[in-house]
């Protein structure tokens, strides 16, 4: 019994300290009067500054939750040394939180200043979680 509770303390310390990925980042509150002060054309170049900040961060971000998930995979099929490789990943949910709260209050500002906004900027998602990338395999020598 007392195995039990040690090791599931252990799981449970292990899954907390793992890096989230990005669709479960909730946004920061950016209030939209920080850009009340920004014209039609300076919130259009804010808003793809933002998106372009958020792909960095973001790939950063599901980069590093990936190592962490593989550690911890690692983590309970081995032993407990591989949960050191954890502290070697940067959470950059802050981060990333910020860029959608910044996102999102651009977005409101825009919308109060009937900016017109162009169909490609409108329909462009904040952040897509880049594909996985497959290895490559190399041709057989026969």
């Amino acid at each position: 019994m007392k195995r039990q509770f040690i090791m599931a303390s252990i799981l449970s310390f292990a899954l907390a300290g793992c890096t989230p990925s990005t669709s479960e980042i909730r946004s920061s509150y950016v209030s939209p009067t920080a850009y009340s002060d920004y014209s039609c054309e300076d919130l259009d170049k804010e808003r793809q500054a933002i998106i372009a900040e958020a792909k960095t961060i973001g790939d950063l971000q599901e980069e590093n939750a990936e190592m962490d998930a593989a550690f911890m995979a690692g983590f309970l099929l081995v032993s407990m040394p591989l949960i050191v490789g954890t502290a070697f990943t940067k959470n950059r949910e802050e981060e990333f939180a910020l860029l959608k709260g910044k996102f999102q209050a651009v977005h409101e500002m825009q919308s109060d200043k009937n900016c017109e906004i162009p169909a490609e900027m409108r329909d462009q998602a904040f952040y897509t979680k880049p594909p996985k990338k497959e290895p490559e395999l190399l041709p057989s020598k026969k």
